[in-house]
C-alpha cells in the first residue's frame, strides 16, 4: 500500500526536472503542492475512518434522532421542587394550590378545558398533599377517569385499585370496583396490553387477573359475580378447561341468586361440549357435558338459554347413538350378532324417532329370526341353591366383621393347663382329700410349704409339655 510520503514524492516528479521558474511562477508551484498535499492527507484520512463513520450513521444517528424527538413528548415522571418534595409527572406547569378544595378545582378547570393530562395530574396533586382529605377518593377516582380518557387503562386500573385498598369505608369504593370490572372486560373483549405504550402481548392472563383482585377486594359487592363469570370467560379463552369449570362453578356456589348464575351453569356444559369435539369425540366429556345441560334445564328452565341447552343435548344424544350404530355394524360383521343386537337396541332407545332407529330396528327383526329369542337373551343364569346362598352370605358377614373399624382380630384362646413334673411324681400332694394337708379344705391357709419346700403363692408356672402344640387362632377367610 502506497504511503503519503510516496505519494507527494510522485506529485513533485511530474514536475520539469532542473528548470528554473520566475519567482510568482515558484511561488503558484509551491502553493500547488501544498494543496495537493492536502487534498491526499484528507482523502487518505477519510479511507481510514470509513468504517467507523458507516458504524456512527447507521446506527448512532438515528438514535440520536428518536431521543430528540421523544424528548418533546415524554414529560419528567419525577420533578423536585424546593419546599414541596418529589412531584408526580405532568406537574411541571401546574399551579399549587394551598389547600385540598383549591386544587381539586383546579383539576375540574382543567377538565373542562378538556386538558386530561394537566386535570389528573392536578387531582392526584391533591392524593399526595392531601392524602387524608375528605376530597382525596374522589381526587384519586377522578384521575383513573382521566387516565381511562387517555387510553391509559392500566394506570387507571391501579388508581380505583387504590381507592379499593386505602379508602374502602369512601362513597367511591362500588364506583372503583365498576369501573375496574369496565377495565377488565375491555382486555376480555381483546385489547392488548401495552409494552412501552405499543399494544403487544395477549390480555387475557391481564383481565383474569382484574377480575380475580375485584372478588379478592369486594367479595360482597354488587360487582363480584360478573367478576367471577369473567374469570371463567379468560379461562375458557386460554384454553384451561378445568379451571374455567371451577371457576363458573363458584358463580353458581357463591352466588346462586345473581342474574348470572344460569349463564355459569350453562356456559360448564357448553365447555365439556368443546372439549368433546377438541379430538374428535371425547366420551367422558361429552357425558359431562350432558350432565350439566341436564342439570342447568332443571335448575333454570325459563332461561333464555334452554332452548340452546336442548339442542346441544339433541347433538350430544345424536353423536352417542351414532357411535353406538357404528359398533352395532363392526359386531354384524363379525357375525357376534348378540353384541351386535345389544347395540342396536341401545340406539333404539336414545333416539327412538331418527332415521339410524329404523335401521337397527330392521336389522334386529332379521338377527331374531335368525339366531332366536333365546339365543338373544342377556344375563341368563342359573339360580342359586339355598346352599349356595347360605355359603355366600356367611362369607359375606365375614367381610362386613373384618371392615368395620372397630374390628381388632378374634379373642385370643385360653391356654390349656398341663401338669407340672412335680405334680406328676407327686399326685396325692393335689388330691383334695380331708387327710392331705395342703388340701383347702384341710383348714391350712397361708404360705404352708409345698412338698418339695417351695411356698404355694411362688409355685413354678406351668409350662406345657414338648407334646402340646399351641392352638392357632380361628380367623375369619376373607
Amino acid at each position: 500500500m502506497p504511503t503519503l510520503r510516496s505519494r507527494r514524492s510522485r506529485a513533485f516528479s511530474a514536475l520539469p526536472a532542473f528548470q528554473v521558474f520566475p519567482l510568482d511562477k515558484r511561488l503558484s508551484l509551491n502553493i500547488l503542492a501544498r494543496s495537493t498535499s492536502l487534498r491526499l492527507d484528507v482523502r487518505y484520512s477519510w479511507q481510514l475512518l470509513s468504517p467507523l463513520m458507516k458504524q456512527t450513521l447507521r446506527y448512532v444517528v438515528p438514535l440520536v434522532v428518536l431521543i430528540l424527538t421523544l424528548a418533546h413528548r415524554s414529560p419528567a415522571p419525577i420533578i423536585y421542587r424546593e419546599g414541596e418534595g418529589f412531584l408526580p409527572g405532568g406537574a411541571e406547569d401546574i399551579e399549587i394550590k394551598k389547600n385540598a378544595q383549591e386544587q381539586f378545582d383546579l383539576g375540574q378547570r382543567y377538565e373542562e378545558r378538556g386538558d386530561w393530562a394537566h386535570a389528573g395530574a392536578s387531582y392526584r396533586m391533591v392524593v399526595r398533599r392531601f392524602p387524608r382529605a375528605d376530597i382525596a377518593p374522589a381526587a384519586l377516582f377522578n384521575s383513573g377517569r382521566m387516565y381511562e380518557k387517555q387510553g391509559k387503562l392500566e394506570k387507571a386500573f391501579h388508581d380505583y385499585q387504590t381507592i379499593v385498598e386505602r379508602y374502602p369505608r369512601s362513597e367511591n369504593f362500588e364506583p372503583a370496583l365498576e369501573a375496574e370490572y369496565t377495565i377488565g372486560k375491555a382486555y376480555l373483549d381483546g385489547r392488548r396490553v401495552d409494552v412501552y405504550g405499543v399494544p403487544t402481548l395477549p390480555s387475557m392472563p391481564k383481565a383474569e387477573e382484574m377480575f380475580k383482585k375485584i372478588v379478592t377486594n369486594g367479595p360482597f359487592s354488587k360487582i363480584a359475580p360478573l367478576a367471577q363469570f369473567g374469570i371463567g370467560q379468560a379461562l375458557e379463552k386460554q384454553g384451561s378447561i378445568t379451571s374455567a369449570v371451577t371457576a363458573y362453578q363458584q358463580v353458581v356456589d357463591r352466588y346462586p341468586n345473581s342474574e348470572v348464575a344460569a349463564d355459569a351453569m350453562y356456559q360448564i356444559g357448553y365447555v365439556y361440549l368443546q372439549a368433546s369435539r377438541a379430538t374428535g369425540y371425547d366420551e367422558t366429556a361429552a357425558v359431562r357435558a350432558q350432565e350439566a345441560f341436564e342439570d342447568f334445564l332443571v335448575k333454570f328452565p325459563n332461561s333464555h338459554k334452554a332452548a340452546q341447552a336442548q339442542d346441544n343435548l339433541k347433538t350430544l344424544q345424536g353423536r352417542k347413538s351414532n357411535d353406538a350404530f357404528n359398533i352395532a355394524r363392526f359386531y354384524d360383521k363379525q357375525h357376534n350378532y348378540k353384541a351386535a343386537y345389544v347395540y342396536y337396541n341401545e340406539v333404539l332407545q336414545q333416539q327412538p324417532d331418527s332415521q339410524q332407529a329404523n335401521r337397527a330396528k330392521t336389522r334386529m327383526d332379521q338377527i331374531r329370526n335368525k339366531m332366536g329369542d333365546e339365543a338373544l337373551k342377556i344375563g341368563t343364569e342359573n339360580p342359586e341353591t339355598g346352599q349356595t346362598q347360605a355359603e355366600r352370605r356367611r362369607l359375606q358377614a365375614q367381610v362386613d366383621t373384618t371392615s368395620r373399624p372397630d374390628f381388632v382380630g378374634p379373642p385370643a384362646p385360653s391356654p390349656t393347663p398341663t401338669p407340672t413334673p412335680a405334680a406328676a411324681a407327686n399326685p396325692a400332694a393335689n388330691t383334695n382329700t380331708p387327710n392331705n394337708p395342703n388340701s383347702p379344705r384341710s383348714g391350712n391357709s397361708g404360705n404352708n410349704p409345698l412338698p418339695n419346700g417351695t411356698p404355694e403363692d411362688q409355685k413354678a408356672p406351668m409350662v406345657p409339655s414338648n407334646d402340646v402344640k399351641p392352638a392357632e387362632p380361628n380367623l375369619p377367610s376373607q
